[in-house]
């Protein structure tokens, strides 16, 4: 049942707080643990969470507020849930952040993971964040508690590692087949082929070091074989087909295996005559329909006697977002600058207004680390500046995505990039820049001339011209210029988009420019001090209790700053942070 927490409203007239000398009382209004419950807990929306809790007579919960503001903490700390306990036991820091002025209460480990597994649960069923709303109206608190001015943000993304080994492609498969032969019954295990039983008393599943290299893609095939025919096998056995081990294998299978057509059963869908089903519901691979023991007389052969495999794909054909642990099946591949990653990636924004008093992070996203950047900053194009007003967006050049640019300026928002993508044109190459435009239209080429035709196609943003031959056959730049020779005039052609990337590059050439882009620069320290203080990975598995983690961070993180902020006004100081 819920029930919300008002009992931090009513003053104690007697506690140990109330005790202390003049000089530690006024250290701990100061301290940032009273900031905490000024700025943090006492602003927490605690009705928001009701829908996490049956409506019927029950035992009421451990306050919302407080459990909310614990997972803050945790990662404010670096706590593990065993460390958190203690401190809400004993730890007066904690104590004074949830306005305890006593010790009396107790809290048990399990409600920290039961009140996460309702935000994970109330997430995936309805799609709405609980804790992310946290964040924004705590964000929002602070912008106008403290008049901060959130016209001007820079951007950045960082990569989380994700809280498991990476695995090789044979360990992968042998651990998910392992996993599986695991969750079965002793008795049902001892039906299986004899090579299936021996496989599933291995202990070194290690196999990339235990093998001759000669002998992994033979292994590979022998594997994915068993489990192919352990899903054709298991698939109609409603207990087994539930497990989630299970749902890995055949996972694994689709995403590593290609379905041989001359094996499907003749009551398959019809074929449209390239020998694939028309149903767009059957699987990327084919089990074998019979056994793999050696006495089975049934088992499928080919033309050599061998028995039939299902065929495996080309590493390049896989797609990163398969499954790379069955320890944490959201986890995602990619490779960067020659190095390869599993996870996650964070995308963080900030003020970076000089004038502001702290810098305040404005947004926190995470998904897949093979998620584009520009995909992530479409999540907030609509909201930030509506809630922020945000006006200026300070980027690198991974973020330039055409479709986002176009989101963000029909929203008002101007982005600068710092970098850009892409091979940089030759330097003696006349830039498109050092024309004079007006929109889509040249009113002077780099040596003044205006064309004597334009055209500019909407649909394709195709923007096109000619030149009078009498100006270019006598202008000492038309060899490096953007203009090619016709017979009777000079043309061009190119699409807006050029001249886009072309105007941007010479804005980052400017001086005056430089100087503001220049602002950006902070943003690597704002992912150090989120993100890689305590280590580059996670020590939490799946997407969302990965990017709840992270917005607790982001909050614990805001919530300094504000701290460091006043107790340097407090010392008549201007705040760093």
């Amino acid at each position: 049942m819920f029930q919300k927490n008002d009992s931090h409203t009513q003053e104690q007239l007697f506690s140990p707080v109330k005790e202390l000398p003049d000089g530690p009382k006024q250290k701990l209004a100061n301290h940032w643990s009273t900031h905490f419950y000024e700025h943090v807990f006492s602003e927490i929306d605690e009705q928001k969470f009701d829908v996490l809790y049956h409506d019927g007579f029950s035992r009421p919960n451990k306050p919302v507020n407080e459990l909310v503001s614990l997972e803050i903490i945790k990662h404010l700390l670096g706590l593990s849930d065993k460390e958190l306990e203690a401190a809400y036991l004993f730890d007066f820091r904690v104590r004074n952040a949830l306005s305890k002025e006593t010790l009396g209460d107790n809290i048990c480990p399990k409600t920290f993971t039961n009140f996460r597994r309702r935000l994970l649960e109330f997430e995936e069923e309805t799609g709405r964040d609980l804790l992310q709303e946290v964040f924004e109206d705590h964000r929002d608190y602070l912008q106008d508690e403290f008049d901060i001015d959130a016209s001007t943000q820079r951007m950045d993304s960082t990569f989380i590692e994700g809280n498991i080994k990476q695995l090789s492609r044979i360990e992968l498969i042998a651990k998910v087949l392992h996993n599986f032969l695991r969750d079965l019954p002793d008795d049902t295990v001892a039906d299986l082929p004899d090579e299936i039983q021996d496989f599933a008393e291995t202990e070194n599943l290690e196999l990339s070091y235990t093998l001759e290299p000669d002998e992994i893609q033979p292994t590979i095939e022998q594997l994915v074989d068993q489990a192919a025919w352990l899903v054709d096998r298991f698939e109609t056995h409603e207990q087994y087909a539930e497990l989630e081990s299970f749902a890995h294998l055949q996972r694994v299978l689709d995403e590593q295996c290609y379905r041989i057509a001359e094996l499907e059963d003749d009551d398959n869908d019809e074929d449209d005559g390239d020998g694939q089903p028309e149903s767009g519901d059957s699987p990327g691979w084919q089990p074998i329909r019979s056994g793999r023991s050696a006495e089975d007389e049934n088992a499928q052969t080919d033309e050599d006697g061998d028995t039939s495999h299902i065929e495996l794909k080309d590493p390049d054909e896989i797609s990163s977002d398969s499954m790379q642990n069955p320890h944490d099946e959201d986890a995602t591949h990619r490779r960067k600058a020659g190095k390869s990653y599993c996870g996650y990636k964070a995308n963080v924004a900030e003020t970076c207004d000089g004038d502001n008093p702290f810098r305040l992070i404005m947004t926190i996203r995470v998904d897949t680390n093979n998620t584009d950047d520009g995909t992530m900053l479409a999540e907030d194009v609509a909201e930030l500046p509506y809630k922020t007003g945000l006006t200026d967006l300070l980027l690198d050049g991974g973020y330039t995505h055409k479709e986002v640019e176009s989101q963000c300026a029909s929203h008002g928002i101007t982005q600068h990039f710092t970098g850009l993508t892409g091979q940089r044109p030759p330097e003696e190459k006349l830039s498109l820049a050092a024309a004079e435009w007006d929109g889509h239209r040249m009113q002077a080429c780099p040596a003044g001339h205006e064309p004597f035709e334009q055209q500019y196609t909407r649909e394709s943003g195709r923007i096109s011209g000619r030149m009078d031959s009498k100006f270019c056959d006598a202008c000492p730049q038309t060899e490096n210029c953007f203009v090619t020779e016709k017979q009777e005039f000079y043309s061009y052609g190119f699409y807006e988009r050029k001249l886009k990337l072309a105007k941007r590059r010479k804005r980052m050439n400017d001086s005056e420019s430089q100087a503001f882009l220049n602002q950006r620069a902070g943003a690597e320290s704002l992912m150090n001090e989120v993100y890689h203080q305590d280590g580059e990975k996670t020590r939490f598995t799946g997407k969302i209790k990965v990017k709840n983690a992270s917005i607790a961070k982001a909050i614990g993180t805001n919530l300094k700053r504000a701290s460091r902020h006043l107790n340097s006004k407090r010392d008549g100081k201007k705040s760093a942070g």
